[in-house]
């Protein structure tokens, strides 16, 4: 009973730890990408002034589509910005796509921690589904004895007669 009550604890710990794991790499996305377009806004600043006399701009003639760039980027909304950043960004590995984290993973640590890595991915469901079987069942018998057949003779409530 106190295992299956740890593991519980474990699995939520870990459901909530990684939550907010999430959440909080995305609100960092977020915060990054509106503080970086605010810098790209105060740094157009001075151009946008210069765009919108005439002047200057029949000087920039051959480069009109800056003028419009910058007027463009300045009826955009930062935080429609930031949105797409964290919704363009949004992996369940991180900032990056699973494979490209693989990919640094391998370069990075090397292929065995790799192997590693895919050997705990397969096997971890063969072993979490006995942890759960055992905590729903309550009992820790083996699979065999479950069947009537093998092992002597089983009443109806899995005792031996």
């Amino acid at each position: 009973m106190v295992f299956s009550s740890l593991l519980k604890l474990m699995v939520i710990s870990l459901g909530v730890f990684w939550s907010v794991s999430f959440i909080v790499a995305r609100l960092f996305i977020f915060y990054e990408a509106y503080v970086n377009f605010q810098g790209v806004l105060k740094d157009e600043e001075w151009l946008r002034s210069q765009c919108d006399q005439p002047e200057f701009y029949s000087n920039m003639r051959q480069h009109s589509d800056l003028c419009n760039d910058v007027r463009r980027n300045a009826e955009r909304s930062p935080v429609l910005i930031a949105l797409n950043e964290v919704a363009g960004t949004a992996h369940l590995c991180g900032r990056y796509s699973c494979v490209e984290s693989l990919a640094f993973l391998s370069t990075s640590a090397g292929w065995p921690v790799l192997a590693a890595i895919v050997v705990t991915v397969v096997l971890a469901p063969t072993v979490l589904v006995r942890i759960v079987r055992s905590m729903v069942t309550g009992r820790r018998l083996p699979e065999y004895a479950d069947h009537p057949l093998r092992n002597g003779s089983y009443n109806h409530y899995g005792k031996l007669l």
